[in-house]
C-alpha cells in the first residue's frame, strides 16, 4: 500500500490498476486483552488464586463485571470461603 502504484506490467508493458478487498473475516466481541490470555493461562495451570487476583484487580481498573465474576469463580476454585463471610455481614 505504501509502495508507488504500477501503471504498466513491467512484463507485457499493459496498464494495470490496484484492486482492493474487503477483510474476509471479522473478529465479533471485545477483543482478548494480554491480561486476558494470562488469567486463562493460569487458570489452565490450576493457579487459581493467581488467576483470582489477576482478574480482580483488572476488574477493579477496568470496571468490567465478566472479570469479577471470574475472579470471584477462581477463588472459590483456589479453596476460599465467602460463604462465612456474607453470614456475618
Amino acid at each position: 500500500m505504501t509502495e508507488v502504484a504500477l501503471t504498466l506490467c513491467p512484463k507485457c508493458n499493459n496498464p494495470v490498476h490496484r484492486v482492493l478487498f474487503a477483510p474476509s473475516f471479522v473478529i465479533k466481541g471485545s477483543p482478548v486483552t494480554e491480561t486476558d490470555r494470562k488469567i486463562k493461562d493460569y487458570e489452565r495451570e490450576g493457579k487459581w488464586s493467581h488467576a483470582a487476583e489477576l482478574a480482580d484487580k483488572e476488574a477493579e481498573k477496568t470496571k468490567r463485571e465478566d472479570l469479577k465474576t471470574r475472579a470471584l469463580e477462581d477463588y472459590k476454585k483456589a479453596g476460599y470461603n465467602f460463604d462465612k463471610y456474607e453470614k456475618d455481614t
